[in-house]
């Protein structure tokens, strides 16, 4: 299936969420080891695998249309009162061919069918490559790990390292060595209650540590800010990815100076501060989804963004904890997306109040859940045990990899 040409905007308006993981693959597999012609495949389409699909937004027509296709093809709509949401619940060959019968019902409904089909390929292969730079960000093979650099004097992790340039490229330097593929600096703390920082202290406290990284490091330099003029400072200096807090929907110039960086990347983080959560996760694909829009209306490539969902931000634990669990629903956006879970409150919350510096063992349980759950890059502290909890992780979920294939049995104990 080819997603058909779609607006940033009309896939916002739907928010096409895929609510069931699929096994599809794996069953398969299991099918053609049983040596039947490959066309039978379809008889695990019609009846072993299903989809369901969380849409918004809907018209009249579009849900006639819908109604139309399940009826023909089988499956099952469900919508609310207003007739605006709906749940499809369906076997993946009408999935497969939902498209095709939408676009039968005109120009509505072949637009809610493009939604559905790039939701549907979304979900169904790794995200397309991001270039940073001279850098290039590859996904589906192994989970990407970015190391934190905080150059501030009250970061919530407690790893600040205020005022001293030279503590923060001698970390940064570590955090390759060990492995980090990303090194992620911010001059200004995000916790709650954190004092703001102003354009020109910030400047003064990251610029010179990204420009020795980027002189000498191997990996790609991102500047964490919510400031516009930050941030162009810093793709002067040396830094190709812009890591926005907020999204694109905090400072309105924050869009235009990306676009004027074109060999440059952009992380967008969910941040839903002041207002309530109606559905956390189509509140959440529904705010990226909006800012991978305005990328969209100033210029900026889809393949130069990641999306974040930002846990912690403007969330409770029990949210945090939901999004760990449905993660695989941002899948359907389209593009790469990062967790930043390192040392966050929740896990102090979960183990008894443990301190920032002893929420290691809770950083890498929640990483190996979200690496299964779909992230392709996990934002930490502590990257030498995150780049080893990954890669087992990514053992299990990704595939196994060539050099254990070819292991003998490790002796009578295991």
């Amino acid at each position: 299936m080819i997603a058909p040409a779609l607006s940033e905007r009309a896939a916002a308006r739907y928010n096409v969420r895929l609510l069931l993981s699929s096994n599809a693959d794996v069953l398969r597999d299991e099918v053609v080891r049983l040596g039947v012609g490959t066309h039978r495949l379809t008889v695990v389409a019609s009846h072993a695998a299903m989809e369901a699909l969380a849409l918004e937004n809907l018209d009249e027509q579009q849900v006639f249309a819908l109604h139309h296709a399940v009826d023909t093809s089988g499956g099952a709509l469900l919508t609310d009162a207003t007739r605006q949401r709906a749940i499809v619940v369906m076997p993946l060959l009408t999935a497969a061919e939902l498209n095709g019968r939408l676009a039968e019902a005109g120009p509505a409904g072949a637009e809610l069918g493009a939604a559905v089909a790039r939701a549907l390929v979304a979900r169904g292969a790794p995200p397309v490559p991001v270039q940073t730079g001279a850098h290039r960000l590859e996904f589906g093979r192994r989970t990407l790990v970015m190391g934190v650099i905080n150059v501030t004097p009250d970061s919530f992790s407690g790893d600040g390292v205020y005022d001293d340039p030279e503590a923060a490229v001698t970390r940064g330097e570590a955090m390759i060595a060990a492995g980090a593929d990303i090194i992620d600096v911010g001059g200004e703390s995000t916790r709650p209650n954190s004092t703001l920082v102003t354009p020109d202290e910030e400047l003064r406290r990251v610029i010179p540590v990204i420009e020795r990284l980027t002189s000498a490091s191997t990996a790609p330099v991102s500047i964490d800010t919510r400031k516009a003029t930050v941030a162009a400072a810093a793709l002067q200096a040396g830094a190709s990815i812009v890591n926005d807090v907020w999204g694109l929907r905090g400072d309105a110039d924050m869009a235009t100076v990306v676009a004027a960086h074109p060999a440059s990347a952009l992380i967008v983080m969910h941040n839903q501060r002041g207002t309530e959560y109606t559905n956390l996760l189509s509140d959440v694909c529904r705010g990226l989804r909006e800012s991978v829009a305005v990328a969209a209306e100033a210029g900026i490539a889809a393949d130069r963004l990641i999306i974040d969902p930002g846990f912690g931000f403007a969330k409770t634990p029990a949210h945090n904890l939901e999004l760990v669990r449905r993660l695989g629903e941002l899948r359907a956006i389209g593009r790469p997306v990062l967790v930043g879970l390192s040392r966050k409150s929740t896990i102090g919350a979960l183990t008894g109040g443990a301190p920032a510096d002893q929420r290691v063992e809770g950083s890498l349980a929640l990483a190996a859940l979200a690496v299964s759950a779909g992230a392709d890059i996990v934002r930490t502290h502590d990257v030498a045990a995150t780049v080893r909890s990954t890669r087992v992780a990514d053992a299990v979920v990704r595939g196994t990899p060539e050099h254990i294939l070819a292991l003998p049995p490790p002796g009578p104990t295991g």
